[in-house]
């Protein structure tokens, strides 16, 4: 149960981490502090005001994550030995991150070095969420076949969790080219690019914009598609239709703060509700996935095998 607290953990304070550096790009804030390590100016505890206090909280939530990520490799690799992979792999993940984020600084803003950081850091957000899945308690028989009943019932729904999944994935890409390309405020018109009324003018960046608005619409279907297949599949399931509830009511909050982020000139409150309500979607379908597969015994049971002593 100790391994659970701690995925639990770890991944809340990773969403946490998440929104936090989400407000770093709005406020202009990236290169608030010059170093690329982990003191700011000089110090670890620098005067937070300004963009400091949005860079430099930034580095200090990752600190408190790459502790919390230490304390769950330790516990798995010493009391879940057949996970010892997955915590050198979630080890991995939190270091490289650490380094990009400071080549992210080192190198002036890379856009390709700040997408890959951004991309990472919801990976490793998905593989935390799996690790908590992984160390549940263990299921009774009667829970494990209650749960093979409840898959049987889904039946072909959870190929579209997967195109939801996917879909996710894609627009958290469009959307970091167009945060690292600075192609966030190059489209003013709404629902056109410019207020003139073109949709596709010939600057590049501006299409790219346009790009993230039309799979914010693919999104938006995918996930309501899924959502309503979920819903009617999952009769007996309540956990499973909850999530097949609240996909729908996000994605239509997502386009409510993406329009408004234009037409408030990324009003820094609405730029990151809009980030932190795609890393909840893409937790939340990460989560049914997970939640839909076979379930996996976290710890093999060595069954005492009777021997036969000869008289």
């Amino acid at each position: 149960m100790l391994e659970h607290r701690l995925a639990k953990l770890a991944a809340f304070a990773t969403f946490v981490l998440l929104v936090i550096g989400g407000t770093v790009n709005p406020t202009g804030s990236s290169l608030a502090c010059p170093e690329p390590t982990f003191v700011c100016h000089g110090s670890l505890f620098p005067p937070m005001v300004g963009g400091v206090l949005y860079e430099h909280g930034h580095r200090l939530a990752a600190m408190t994550v790459g502790m919390l990520q230490i304390a769950l490799t330790i516990s798995l690799f010493v009391r879940r030995p057949q996970l010892r992979r997955l915590s050198w792999l979630l080890l991995g993940l939190v270091i490289a991150q650490g380094a990009l984020g400071a080549i992210t600084v080192k190198f002036k803003l890379p856009w390709f070095v700040s997408t890959s950081h951004l991309l990472l850091g919801m990976s490793y957000f998905a593989t935390l969420i799996y690790t908590a899945f992984r160390t549940r308690p263990e299921p009774s028989a009667l829970e494990l076949d209650r749960h093979e009943k409840l898959r049987d019932e889904l039946g072909g729904a959870r190929k579209w969790i997967a195109i939801a999944c996917g879909a996710v994935f894609v627009q958290l890409l469009l959307g970091a080219l167009v945060r690292h390309l600075g192609a966030a405020m190059v489209c003013l018109g709404m629902p056109t690019c410019t207020i003139g009324g073109d949709w596709w003018p010939d600057a590049a960046v501006q299409d790219l914009h346009m790009v993230h608005r039309a799979f914010g619409v693919i999104v938006a279907i995918a996930t309501t598609a899924a959502a309503i297949v979920v819903w009617r599949r999952a009769r007996s399931w309540p956990e499973l239709r909850l999530l097949a509830l609240i996909a729908p009511l996000l994605v239509c909050a997502q386009i409510a703060l993406g329009v408004a982020t234009v037409l408030t000139m990324r009003a820094v409150p609405l730029a990151v509700g809009h980030f932190a309500g795609a890393a909840s979607l893409w937790a939340l379908w990460t989560s049914a996935w997970l939640m839909t597969g076979r379930r996996q015994p976290a710890v093999a049971i060595d069954m005492p095998v009777a021997r036969v002593v000869p008289a």
